[in-house]
């Protein structure tokens, strides 16, 4: 993969990699993981409960008029 950035972030990014021992495209990546993570998450599951109908469900009202 190859990316464009600009000059002043591209310095603070290789400062902060030195700063912290890692290589720069390990940065890179952490960055994006957490951009990930707030923004996209890997799963986009519904949360739902379990349900608790006590009637009767009629398909002729439902449909009436169809």
């Amino acid at each position: 993969m190859s990316i464009t950035v600009e000059e002043s972030t591209a310095r603070r990014l290789r400062r902060y990699a030195l700063r912290e021992r890692r290589p720069v495209s390990t940065v890179v990546e952490m960055a994006i993981e957490q951009l990930l993570g707030e923004k996209a998450p890997a799963s986009d599951l519904l949360v739902t409960s379990r349900g608790s109908f006590r009637g009767t469900f009629s398909r002729e009202e439902t449909y009436e008029g169809r």
